[in-house]
């Protein structure tokens, strides 16, 4: 299912208007309710919502893998996510510095009648977790080629559907071997984190994986990569100072600015393949 609709629009151009019918993305409030946490809130495309739950779970860093789930339930635009680790409220006040006495078990459908038009606003990123104490260096030895990076970024916008029917999703691409998995989103870190849960209901090896994706690369976008143990990660836009710096603590190779002809290799270069022409 698609969630486009149609708008009659005025379109100006070279100097004369039309009246045209133009596609929109409809993009609605997920709410992610995880254990006894307090919910979060998220402004979505709300298609592959599973994949979102898995994928934001693993880059927060509340599971390890997919089997720390015991149970995804959707209902709308609703997810509940029970994992085995059983997070309670005091992990999200402990991370905003709020001591909070707890009066009684609270329960999902306590938090969810209490925050219902609410919750937790998320970045669509860290959220409340939007730093990590310890980076650990990603030591995986994948190597990609120039020419696939440039192949890898127009696949991206080939393969985007929901984008070229709007041009208002984001788009990202997770490469495992000879397999791909792409996903769509408003948001650019749902979009992430929808392949990320993906490949990881597949078992794939995130060492052996690299994300593409449109939009900017900020020190949000790199703790996710860190903790789910991704090396690469390449864009048609530009890293922030702030995901430069945590890409080099954590050994992540940040390639941006990617054109047909052409990109740049912030961090960590040992993972490119340059194919450079000798001439003469």
């Amino acid at each position: 299912m698609e969630f486009i609709r149609k708008s009659n629009v005025i379109q100006w151009m070279n100097g004369k208007c039309e009246n045209i019918e133009e596609n929109t993305v409809e993009d609605e409030y997920t709410y992610l309710f995880i254990d006894y946490l307090i919910p979060r809130k998220f402004s979505t495309y709300p298609k592959d919502l599973e994949d979102f739950a898995i994928g934001y779970c693993l880059g927060e860093g509340l599971i390890k893998s997919y089997e720390d789930i015991d149970k995804i339930e959707i209902n709308g635009t609703n997810i509940l996510v029970s994992t085995k680790l059983k997070h309670e409220p005091e992990e999200d006040f402990e991370q905003e510095g709020i001591v909070q006495k707890r009066k009684g078990d609270c329960k999902h459908a306590c938090v969810c009648r209490l925050l219902e038009y609410q919750g937790v606003n998320s970045d669509n990123a860290g959220g409340i977790r939007s730093e990590i104490e310890t980076i650990k260096p990603n030591n995986s030895n994948l190597k990609i080629k120039a020419s696939q990076i440039i192949k890898d970024v127009k696949q991206l916008t080939d393969e985007a559907i929901i984008w070229k029917k709007t041009a208002g999703v984001h788009v990202a691409k997770l490469n495992y071997k000879d397999k791909i998995i792409i996903r769509e989103d408003v948001s650019r870190h749902v979009a992430v984190d929808k392949v990320i849960g993906a490949a990881s209901k597949e078992g794939y090896d995130f060492s052996k994986c690299y994300i593409v994706y449109s939009g900017r690369i900020p020190a949000d976008m790199l703790i996710k990569v860190i903790r789910v143990g991704i090396p690469i990660i390449i864009s048609n836009a530009t890293p922030a100072s702030s995901g430069i710096d945590v890409a080099r603590a954590g050994n992540i190779t940040i390639i941006g600015f990617v054109r047909k002809d052409r990109f740049t290799v912030f961090t960590a270069p040992e993972r490119v393949d340059f194919e450079i022409l000798n001439s003469g």
